[in-house]
């Protein structure tokens, strides 16, 4: 596998910003506004200081919201993230069973088990896959499956669902006054079925008895983007014009994604990881062996 040159990071894909030293999480800063809850389930939105609202949902899921309408879901009782820049053209996910980043036309997938660290990228071009144990790097297009050379980003390197989010939050001092406004002119409204549902900006939020949150942001011209959690089983989807994906724990323990007619489906069970393209399919057995179809 080629690595990326030193002074290359993930950051860099986002933005030229010079971002402060974290917060400490054992000492969390004060927010600047909070809201009471619109219900009785305990739900609460603040916006911090960093210039976002933050919505507090019930069995530990939080939603922020950037003063630029970038989003980012946490499902912290199962150990996952997921962002959307502001633009719409970046997604990053983390999540127990893998890590997805896409950025423009191109989306990158890295995997982790006993057997081997996988990656994968989707692009213009094809496919490209590879693992640690592997001394290639494979590209599957129309023709098939041939080897090639390719890069990859280290996908847990850093929290990249955090970095794309908070890269993607305004800077500007008008931040945090645009939340404030943002959050008092949210509504909500719980329907007969017991789905809560919020409005922020252009951005509508669901969270079902159960706890499962769907977020849908519509953006002007029509398209939709869709990120769902839940908290009861692990997975997590995301939806858009340009790609699919899914992600679980549990009996069906996987990662898969869908772009066009490439797909890429790995299973956190047998650790087999297969990508498709054009009618042709290739990739890693459960020995971690390369096998093409």
């Amino acid at each position: 596998i080629s690595a990326l040159p030193t002074d290359t990071n993930l950051a860099s894909l986002f933005s030229t910003l010079s971002l402060p030293p974290p917060f400490s999480p054992h000492l969390p800063p004060p927010p600047v506004w909070q809201r009471p809850p619109h219900s009785d389930s305990g739900v609460t939105a603040v916006v911090e200081q960093e210039g976002y609202v933050s919505l507090r949902l019930r069995h530990a899921v939080v939603l922020d919201i950037s003063a630029n309408l970038a989003i980012r879901l946490t499902n912290n009782l199962k150990n996952s993230s997921m962002s959307l820049s502001a633009c719409t053209t970046q997604m990053a996910l983390v999540h127990p069973k893998g890590r997805i980043l896409q950025y423009g036309p191109r989306v990158e997938v890295q995997t982790e088990d006993e057997v081997s660290v996988k990656n994968a990228k989707i692009y213009p071009r094809g496919i490209s896959f590879t693992a640690n144990n592997m001394a290639l790097v494979y590209l599957l297009d129309e023709a098939g499956a041939r080897s090639t050379s390719d890069m990859f980003h280290d996908l847990y390197a850093t929290q990249i669902s955090d970095t794309l989010f908070m890269e993607s939050c305004q800077r500007e001092g008008q931040s945090v006054t645009t939340s404030i406004r943002q959050l008092d002119r949210a509504r909500y409204w719980r329907t007969e079925a017991g789905v809560e549902c919020w409005i922020i900006g252009h951005v509508f939020i669901q969270q079902t008895e159960d706890g499962l949150v769907i977020v849908e942001n519509e953006l002007q011209h029509g398209d939709m983007f869709v990120l769902k959690t839940s908290p009861s089983n692990g997975k997590v989807r995301f939806d858009s014009r340009f790609m699919q994906m899914t992600a679980s724990l549990g009996d069906e323990s996987h990662v898969f994604l869908r772009s066009r007619d490439r797909r890429l489906h790995y299973s956190g069970h047998t650790k087999v990881f297969t990508v498709r393209n054009a009618g042709h399919s290739a990739g890693f057995d459960e020995e971690g062996e390369l096998r093409i179809f």
